[in-house]
């Protein structure tokens, strides 16, 4: 079972597909018109709460509850959209990366995964496609494993 996750990231990388995939759910992926949730500790977000300076407070309270952030970048984009310091709020968070679409033929997925280390993400980073169902397992193997628990600093 899948443990208590968001999935972040602009619009376009992939997050709906991967979402499915993680789920087993493959097939027609609708674009994500607003907050999935799914189990009620799962969610998927809509691009546009990422790309939107003015919707990421919809984003910050929802990751409020949520023990790993999972941000996704595609394969074949240098740009940063991560905005600097959205993961500082939470630091006692599971904060990992995921670059998605890795088999396109432009992908350039060492240098997205510097772009993200960059970026302040310390946990692992997972390059999948949906179209190489073992990078997937990865993904969810991780996400399956005991519930993160943070230390809080101070205690």
């Amino acid at each position: 079972m899948l443990n208590n996750f968001i999935l972040i990231g602009g619009t376009g990388v992939g997050k709906s597909t991967l979402f499915a995939a993680l789920l087993g759910r493959l097939g027609e992926v609708q674009k994500t018109q607003a907050l999935v949730f799914h189990d009620e500790c799962t969610i998927d977000t809509p691009g546009e709460y990422f790309d939107n300076p003015r919707l990421y407070t919809a984003l910050i309270s929802t990751m409020t509850d949520i023990q790993t952030i999972v941000y996704v970048h595609q394969a074949n984009s240098l740009e940063r959209k991560l905005p600097f310091g959205l993961f500082h709020i939470y630091e006692t968070k599971q904060i990992i990366g995921v670059i998605s679409k890795i088999d396109l033929e432009d992908a350039r997925v060492s240098e997205v995964e510097e772009l993200i280390r960059d970026a302040g993400i310390q946990g692992p980073i997972y390059p999948v496609s949906v179209y190489q169902p073992e990078s997937i397992d990865a993904l969810r193997r991780f996400l399956s494993r005991e519930p993160f628990s943070a230390v809080h600093p101070g205690e």
